[in-house]
């Protein structure tokens, strides 16, 4: 489909759907569209992210984005679930190897297991009902409120900081961490200005009285969510309860836009454990594979494609 014709259906689409998101974040490849049924009422969306390397076209998840796949527009049955994957499924390019994360309204996988796809289910964290704020924090473990309560008597939350300052000292952390920086700065830019120009984004900087920063936090949002789309902290800093004091910032950001917060989950255990302490609750997702290149699947084996 034209991306122009796509265009017409991103009031019903999450923020990593919006074209304006889709080009600051495939740089380096190409994002595509598909919308069933191609005439009349849609019911459902594909968008994917095509790369090639080596003249190895392959199909992934681009930096800084949660979810992409399916997303239906309509209260679909079974039967048209797996009428509409199918038709997905065949308008995909010839590929090496796929790995895509649907969205959480994606619910029903077989018609991708019928045709020779795997699946792995995945975890985000969400907090859905935030019209109480006090509630919310009151369902906090009680380490993330002695967390909250101690940052907040040293620090102030700003939203003064630049996308270049964000990168720079997301950067530093991770480089002394020896930890890599998994998007690029002109990708993160890009993706803040345009963030920023569609209203959908912002940088909670937590300072101190000397202007000191402890640590920063970028969500971005649509209609119904705000997500905790990344963040870092000085290890210097790690026992200030900088980190539980941005994401709670964030918290009461949403409830005042009346959108659900999401952490965004982790598969990592200490990072699980820590969303799970907000008293956010898991909500799956599947990622769906499959690699058609037999050499890939031995490489795979030794070295994970994804």
């Amino acid at each position: 489909m034209r991306k122009e014709d796509y265009t017409l259906l991103v009031d019903r689409l999450p923020v990593f759907f919006q074209p304006w998101w889709l080009d600051s974040v495939c740089a380096e490849g190409e994002w595509r569209a598909e919308v069933y049924p191609e005439q009349g009422e849609p019911q459902s969306v594909f968008v994917y992210f095509v790369k090639k390397k080596h003249g190895i076209r392959y199909i992934v998840m681009p930096p800084l984005t949660q979810f992409l796949g399916e997303y239906a527009l309509a209260d679909n049955s079974l039967s048209d679930c797996k009428l509409i994957s199918n038709y997905f499924i065949d308008s995909l390019p010839k590929n090496s190897f796929m790995a895509l994360n649907m969205s959480r309204n994606f619910k029903y996988w077989s018609p991708y297991l019928w045709r020779g796809f795997k699946q792995t289910t995945r975890y985000s964290f969400i907090i859905n009902d935030l019209s109480d704020i006090d509630t919310v924090f009151n369902n906090f473990d009680e380490s993330k409120k002695r967390n909250v309560r101690k940052a907040a008597k040293q620090l102030e939350i700003r939203q003064k900081m630049t996308g270049e300052e964000f990168y720079d000292f997301f950067a530093a952390n991770q480089k002394s961490k020896n930890a890599e920086v998994l998007f690029s700065r002109s990708l993160f830019l890009k993706l803040h200005k345009a963030c920023t120009e569609n209203n959908a984004g912002t940088i909670l900087q937590a300072v101190d009285s000397q202007c000191v920063t402890y640590g920063a936090l970028f969500v971005v949002w649509d209609k119904t969510t705000m997500y905790a789309l990344t963040y870092s902290f000085s290890d210097k800093y790690r026992n200030s309860g900088v980190g539980d004091y941005l994401m709670f910032t964030a918290m009461k950001m949403a409830a005042q836009m009346s959108l659900a917060f999401d952490f965004e989950g982790s598969m990592i255990e200490n990072v699980e454990q820590s969303y799970r302490r907000f008293g956010a609750k898991p909500v799956e997702y599947y990622q769906i594979s499959k690699i058609s290149n037999p050499l890939l699947r031995i490489v795979h084996q030794f070295r994970p494609l994804f």
